[in-house]
């Protein structure tokens, strides 16, 4: 029985880690927006978080990563690590917060969810893939890219009223000094929602083209924490060139002992090590497609922290959202069935090769 139950608390903690991994994020996600909304530059936010990212990353890997650390001069290695921190932070960080800063947390989650549409597309056009019309797992993608698509749509071209006329629980009461607006922003209704969710959607599809550079650099060099290192290195440097160009103005980059350094300085911490790591050991245990189903987990904490302390949730944005969701689960489902497929295939294979040789001894005993 002690077995039992130590099995079973064994499946709930990784199931739990992950669920509260994706409500830390959405909290911080939350918080970045309102300190945009007050005025801090999204090119700062970026810049900065990622040059703290680099500085505990690189400490990390010369403690523990030393001997791969010294691999990594190499022209193919660093090209790769170059078009990784162009694709993954210089591009589609900067697109991500400047299009969470006109629209929502909940508008994030959406549009995240179009990653596995976008790879789908993008295999097809490097000829990753094919497209079997016949097969079940394609038309199980096809459904879902469909359907995450319309979601999509729905959360840009429609608001909708709100859900209800008030927070659940009650307004989260922070002020800042000499302000009586609340700190604390979940939903930007300006006339550039349409242009942020564009914005989204855009970051998503760099991060599908990263993903891809990322998979093909592992296989080259199999130590991801020190690749990780390398382009969150060479994404920081392109970041302050273009950053300080996007924003000209130098007293933006100007830090204080104040909420935006905090926030800076929680998100580098929260997304270099704690969570990074957390993704990592629970890949290990239970393989990467368990840590991409708990991604949809983030539209119950945007609905969760939206409707609890802000009540600006709208129905259009919810549904859409849902949609996409859905259709984010049917393309996994139908990546699951082609990787089922596969391996049925070479199980096939490999006892027909086995077979093969057995026939041939078989008949040559029998014309002896």
């Amino acid at each position: 029985m002690e077995k039992r139950s130590g099995g079973k608390m064994w499946e709930i903690i990784p199931f739990m880690t992950m669920f509260l991994v994706e409500g830390c994020t959405i909290a911080l996600t939350i918080t970045a927006k309102s300190a945009m909304a007050i005025g801090m530059s999204q090119f700062v936010f970026v810049a900065y978080s990622n040059a703290l990212s680099s500085v505990l990353l690189l400490v990390y890997c010369l403690i523990y990563h030393r001997d791969s650390m010294k691999m990594i001069f190499n022209r193919d290695l660093l090209t790769r690590f170059f078009l990784l921190g162009l694709t993954g932070i210089t591009i589609a960080q900067n697109l991500a917060f400047t299009g969470l800063r006109d629209s929502s947390p909940i508008v994030v989650c959406a549009m995240g969810l179009l990653l596995p549409s976008f790879q789908f597309f993008l295999n097809l056009i490097l000829r990753k893939a094919e497209l079997k019309l016949r097969n079940k797992s394609t038309k199980i993608k096809i459904i879902g890219v469909l359907l995450s698509i319309m979601g999509a749509v729905m959360v840009a071209v429609y608001l909708g009223p709100s859900i209800l006329n008030g927070p659940i629980i009650g307004p989260i009461m922070f002020h800042l000094k000499g302000s009586t607006k609340p700190f604390f922003i979940f939903i930007s209704t300006t006339e550039e929602w349409m242009f942020g969710t564009f914005l989204l959607a855009c970051a998503t599809f760099f991060i599908a083209i990263w993903s891809i550079i990322q998979v093909s650099t592992f296989t080259r060099f199999p130590d991801m924490m020190v690749i990780v290192t390398c382009y969150t290195i060479f994404g920081t440097i392109q970041t302050f060139f273009v950053d300080i160009i996007a924003n000209g103005d130098l007293n933006a980059w100007k830090l204080k002992w104040d909420l935006e350094l905090l926030i800076i300085v929680l998100t580098a911490i929260f997304g270099t090590l704690v969570r990074s790591r957390i993704q990592a050991w629970i890949m290990s245990m239970k393989g990467p497609m368990y840590v991409a189903m708990f991604k949809p987990a983030g539209i119950f904490w945007a609905n969760f922290f939206g409707e609890s302390f802000f009540g600006t949730l709208c129905y259009g944005s919810v549904i859409g959202t849902i949609i996409v969701g859905v259709g984010y689960y049917t393309v996994l489902w139908g990546v699951k069935e082609e990787a089922k497929k596969a391996e049925q295939d070479s199980i096939k294979s490999a006892s027909s090769d086995i077979k093969a040789p057995l026939l041939h001894n078989q008949n040559a005993q029998e014309q002896v």
